[in-house]
């Protein structure tokens, strides 16, 4: 029996390592184009095409997204082919405003609308009119991002993994827009083309995206960018066009097999429960772009190569969407992310009910094609069983009650400040949300402008540490990673230390000293403390610096607020809070103001107002606490001593005291 056991788990460690193990992607990917495919087989075939138009007829939200999507199909269908092909204008981020895009994005619209109308009806009409909007993409000599031409982008930071010496800016994630959309109309268009405009739309997917990478990717800069966005776009879409062509094409498997291994790759870099250091808004995006070629991969293979059973997508398909919620961080944003189709995709392959559950009190549809090709699943909504997280692997965590937005839910950042194209100098910063409101949050930036992704990123004040809820001594702020054609410089940022979710509290504990240059700053330590039970938030904070040095803790707030002694009085409407603070040095409150200002010459400047602790610095370890709490006409009151070691702070509020001992290794809360 003994021997037995031992066989069955050497078995087990077997089977396990070759089931988590990184795919042979050549060899899962060299076989599909042996059989010949018949038109649609991207996204849909004849038979699935049979079962959306039964549900047209049967399901009234169905019939209604339907006769909406024919009137879109009508507006097209009569619109005049006489829009002039603007001029080219590379610095559409200093004008704010883009022509050329606009330009491809009515035509690819227009070419993707009629063609699904095609299907759906079958009527030529559709057909033809939809290949003259396809063609108008054809001619254009590029579907770049005017951008990310040479002369703008070529100052860029590179992200993680990328080398310094890029010069080569063929193709980018617009391009990636169009050949994706393209491919989908070559696939629906199919039965109707003749031979011309077949190759017609085959001979610009091969120009303008395949046969610019096709054996060069080393050369393009996003091919091994992992850790960014651009990565699973481009990748995506090349698989996406080199599956459309496999029967003009078979030799375009390694285009496939090398897109599989480009979304491989990038998954990997997900946190362990779906974080994404980027940010949510990046996270959907790649995710949008990334659905599209899985599911045409997972088609074209029968199922037997499936990236939507790669373990980061399968167990925490929406975690980050959900769970992320109020998590404004980076360039992106803390409001729900993710168009409906997507979700519905993402909850029909994994079955998550947390996910559905996200879908149903979150997403509205976005009323388009997809939305009828991935409907909402018949797969149970069900409200999570926990409500706060820790996002490991990029240190970020939610702390809530539960979603209702009488409940103040708290979100914080550690992790590592190695972002140069979407993160910020915000290590240790934290969003406060209550009442649909972001009482401490995030400054709102403009659009991206040309400096924005150079050298000067750091010192816009949405990017840099000035604009965050963040500790400064003497007014140093964190450092970042990585620097134009400078080497990295590993270890920059901080990290979660520790982590706790309860019934009735839950605590965070960042370290974000290493963020820091080490001149000023010498150590800093945040707890975050959610009272789930009575509605309120201690941030506390510990500095060690040199003596009489001055500590800034400063809060962007995002309502109105009045400064008043020691207090500060925050205000949405009827929705008022009180913020207390207290320390073992002598504070006072500040207010301060910063440009919101873009490059771009439409913009208008204007302010945004902050307030800050400031203390001067004192030997050993400053403590400064913080409590957020509603407003209620009986004044609390908070108090801070030290008890053998411990950092004792009481709250005194409504009557009920409530206090919490903090050590370096513990947080309790004892209730009276």
């Amino acid at each position: 029996m003994l021997k037995k056991y031992f066989i069955f788990l050497l078995f087990i460690l077997i089977t396990g390592a070759e089931l988590f193990a990184q795919p042979d992607f050549v060899a899962e990917t060299k076989d599909i184009s042996k059989a010949k495919r018949t038109h649609p087989y991207l996204l849909f075939d004849e038979a699935e095409k049979q079962t959306m138009l039964n549900r047209i007829k049967t399901v009234q939200a169905d019939a209604e997204l339907y006769e909406k999507i024919r009137w879109e199909g009508s507006r097209y269908l009569n619109a005049p082919m006489d829009m002039k092909i603007p001029e080219k204008n590379i610095h559409t981020r200093f004008y704010g405003v883009d022509e050329y895009r606009k330009y491809m994005n009515w035509h690819v619209e227009g070419a993707l609308t009629l063609a699904f109308l095609y299907q759906m009806t079958g009527d030529k009409t559709y057909a033809e009119k939809a290949f003259e909007y396809a063609e108008k993409l054809c001619y254009l000599d590029s579907w770049i991002n005017r951008a990310h031409y040479f002369e703008i982008i070529y100052s860029r930071v590179w992200p993680y993994n990328v080398k310094d010496d890029q010069v080569v800016f063929s193709y980018d994630i617009t391009s990636s827009q169009y050949a994706r959309g393209l491919s989908i109309v070559y696939d629906w268009l199919y039965p109707a083309m003749s031979r011309y405009q077949r190759d017609r739309i085959r001979g610009a997917l091969l120009e303008k995206a395949i046969t610019l990478v096709r054996g060069n990717y080393e050369y393009h800069w996003w091919a091994t960018a992992y850790k960014c966005n651009w990565s699973a776009v481009c990748h995506s879409a090349l698989g996406m066009a080199a599956l459309a062509l496999l029967n003009e094409d078979p030799h375009l498997t390694d285009v496939v097999a090398r897109s599989y291994e480009g979304v491989w790759n990038l998954f990997e870099n997900y946190g362990e429960n779906g974080g994404w250091q980027e940010g949510r808004g990046y996270w959907s995006m790649q995710m949008e772009h990334s659905t599209y070629f899985m599911e045409a991969l997972k088609r074209a293979t029968s199922g037997k190569v499936n990236l939507f059973r790669h373990e980061k997508i399968r167990s925490h398909p929406c975690d980050f969407a959900l769970f992320g919620l109020t998590a404004g961080f980076g360039d992106s944003q803390g409001e729900a992310v993710g168009n409906s189709s997507l979700i519905n995709k993402l909850v029909a392959e994994t079955g998550s009910t947390d996910a559905a559950w996200y879908r149903q009190n979150f997403i509205q549809s976005d009323g388009g094609i997809y939305d009828l090709i991935w409907p909402v699943p018949q797969v149970e909504a069900k409200q999570p069983d926990e409500f706060s997280v820790h996002f490991k692997g990029i240190d970020w965590a939610a702390m809530r009650k539960n979603f209702q937005p009488e409940n103040i839910t708290i979100v914080c950042k550690a992790g590592m400040n190695d972002d140069p194209h979407h993160g910020h100098l915000d290590c240790g910063t934290f969003n406060l949300s209550w009442m649909g409101h972001y009482f401490i949050g995030e400054l709102k930036g403009a659009g991206y402008d040309e400096k924005y992704f150079g050298e000067m990123r750091w010192e816009y004040p949405k990017a840099s540490s000035k604009g965050h809820n963040v500790v400064m001594v003497n007014g140093e702020e964190q450092a970042e990673a990585k620097y134009k054609d400078q080497p990295w410089k590993e270890g920059i940022g901080g990290k979660v230390v520790d982590f706790e979710t309860n019934k009735s509290w839950d605590y965070v504990k960042m370290d974000p000293t290493n963020a820091y240059p080490g001149k000023e700053l010498k150590q800093w330590n945040r707890w975050i403390i959610l009272d789930k039970e009575n509605n309120f938030t201690i941030v506390f904070d510990k500095v060690n610096c040199a003596k009489d040095a001055e500590i800034e803790v400063r809060f962007q707030p995002g309502v109105d607020f009045a400064v008043k002694n020691q207090q500060v009085l925050l205000q949405s409407g009827n929705s008022k809070m009180d913020m207390i603070s207290v320390g073992n040095v002598t504070t006072q409150l500040k207010t301060g103001r910063l440009p919101k200002i873009s490059l771009r010459v439409s913009e208008a400047s204007d302010w945004h107002n902050y307030f800050s602790i400031v203390a001067k610095a004192k030997s050993g370890d400053n403590f400064i606490g913080t409590v957020f709490i509603p407003f209620n006409e009986q004044k609390s009151k908070v108090e801070l001593k030290e008890v053998g070691g411990t950092q004792q702070l009481t709250c005194q509020l409504n009557g009920k005291v409530v206090k919490y001992e903090i050590s370096e290794n513990k947080v309790n809360r004892i209730t009276k």
